[in-house]
């Protein structure tokens, strides 16, 4: 990693600003430790006394800062460059999108401190003994890691990756560290299900307390794919539902808690119903979407008790909402059931195919402006509706999808007032609606 960090912004109430520091110099060293990147910098700069090494005006120079209790830092710096996947894996959903998409969409994250900060899952296949050892030092914990097989030659068959490093050592050497970790398997029948999914399972509970979860999740498949690998089927789905359910309780026995989730996705193309729940624990796996339709449910359940207790907020606007293939059937009972109650609840509920990436892709989060503009048109009731509603998960934190709209946008392409929602609460009461 390239040795420094770069300011970018400094206050002038800060003590680094008093030491001599401005923007623009680069921090090398705080009290002889190698400062690459803020989480070195947050970990080092917690002491009273600070003997820094920094690079101002091309010359090297020292700098002390003297650091009172309840002092801040109170300064900034420039962004360091994300690690990247070095790995060609068979299922990777980058590999399978066309060009043309938001620039971001194709960074492939094998970053530690991501990892860390913002639950991003690694594979580990790239970090070498002095990154773990600097992870273990910091105390990085937990961490999310994508696991897929702990058989060495069966994961790096799938990372197509021969040099990476065998994974139990390095969840080993994490374990013995004290650092904690949350897992991921993602399944590509005839590579690492059946067996090899059973002795993954088994390995990773061996870890017990530093074993935070395990989730498992279908192989995504765009119609841009070039590795030939099989779709989850239906049969599938419920083998290994039924499979994973009995490894999931009997941990659940051990523990005390479920460590052990399988992803909604499984539950629906199995056609068996989502758990309740009490199966997701505290949810630690619903930035992997699992959990998601559990939460829609239990939602629904709480807004019809609001409802009956303020009638007169309920949305009257005659709304058309946009939704994803799996979640379509959910959404669909949920707002008949509440026009059924509520018969001012004006809204009706249609399905996007995605024709973009292809039909085995059924999650909001992969849906397309070119899709939500192409449902529209071939809508019977097109202008029927004074809005249209579309799911939160379809835009970035800047507020665009995959290929490039805004909402704005879109609505300027369709003619229609289309807004965004984050829950069922957003989309039924008027106090609380859009964003």
């Amino acid at each position: 990693m390239t040795c420094g960090i770069k300011i970018r912004s400094i206050s002038k109430k800060s003590p680094f600003f008093s030491s001599g520091l401005r923007k623009g110099d680069r921090i090398l060293q705080i009290n002889g430790e190698r400062i690459c990147d803020d989480l070195d910098f947050m970990y080092y700069s917690a002491e009273d006394f600070l003997d820094i090494i920094a690079e101002k005006n091309g010359k090297t120079s020292q700098f002390f800062v003297p650091r009172e209790e309840g002092c801040f830092n109170e300064l900034e710096f420039d962004e360091s460059p994300i690690n990247t996947c070095k790995n060609r894996c068979i299922f990777c959903f980058i590999d399978q999108m066309p060009p043309g998409l938001r620039k971001g969409l194709y960074i492939k994250d094998e970053d530690l401190r991501h990892s860390f900060l913002n639950g991003n899952y690694v594979t580990l296949s790239s970090a070498t003994s002095d990154d773990l050892e600097k992870v273990a030092k910091i105390g990085l914990s937990p961490l999310f890691i994508s696991v897929h097989a702990t058989d060495t030659d069966i994961r790096n068959r799938m990372l197509r990756n021969n040099k990476a490093p065998a994974i139990l050592e390095q969840l080993k050497f994490l374990e013995g560290s004290g650092i904690r970790f949350h897992t991921q398997i993602v399944l590509c029948p005839g590579y690492n299900d059946g067996k090899v999914l059973k002795k993954t399972i088994c390995d990773l509970f061996n870890f017990k307390n530093s074993l935070l979860s395990v989730a498992i999740v279908p192989v995504g498949l765009t119609r841009f794919r070039k590795s030939k690998i099989q779709n989850v089927n239906q049969d599938i789905a419920l083998k290994v539902c039924n499979e994973i359910n009995a490894l999931s309780d009997k941990y659940l026995i051990r523990d005390g808690v479920r460590k052990l989730f399988l992803a909604d996705e499984f539950f629906i193309k199995a056609d068996l119903p989502i758990p309740v729940d009490s199966y997701y624990e505290d949810y630690p796996q619903i930035q992997n979407g699992i959990g998601l339709v559990r939460q829609l449910m239990d939602q629904a359940a709480f807004c019809k008790i609001d409802a009956v207790k303020a009638k007169k907020n309920i949305d009257r606007d005659k709304k058309l909402v946009l939704t994803s293939k799996s979640a379509y059937p959910f959404l669909k009972r949920i707002v008949s059931d509440f026009k059924n109650s509520f018969p001012e609840f004006n809204t009706s509920v249609l399905m996007v195919e995605n024709s973009f990436f292809g039909d085995s892709v059924t999650v909001a989060g992969l849906l397309t402006a070119a899709d939500v503009i192409k449902t529209l048109k071939k809508s019977p009731q097109k202008n029927n509706y004074e809005k249209i509603i579309l799911p939160s998960v379809m835009f970035n934190y800047a507020g665009f999808t995959l290929d490039g709209y805004s909402a704005k946008r879109l609505s300027r392409k369709t003619g229609y007032e289309i807004k965004t929602v984050n829950s069922l609460e957003e989309l039924v009461f008027k106090s609380k609606y859009y964003k």
